[in-house]
């Protein structure tokens, strides 16, 4: 998993790790179209944008990385 400069800043799941504060710049919200498997689901869009991994749906996960190279922020890390 990389570094980020404040690790408080990011949401851990089993395998999935994600910086929120990278979230608060992001307008597209392409990790929740890119996932097939319906992993994300991004919360207050309008104000603070949250991105988490849907609760019983991280074991659908085949590591395939298009969430990772979809988001544009480098948010979303998976070990």
């Amino acid at each position: 998993m990389s570094k980020a400069n404040d690790q408080d800043s990011i949401d851990r799941y089993r395998f999935h790790h994600i910086d929120i504060h990278k979230c608060l710049k992001c307008k597209n919200f392409w990790c929740e179209d890119a996932c097939f498997r319906g992993i994300y689901k991004v919360i207050n869009k309008d104000t603070t944008p949250k991105c988490l991994v849907v609760e019983d749906r991280e074991d659908f996960c085949l590591k395939c990385h298009i969430c990772t190279t979809a988001c544009k922020s480098r948010a979303i890390t998976i070990d």
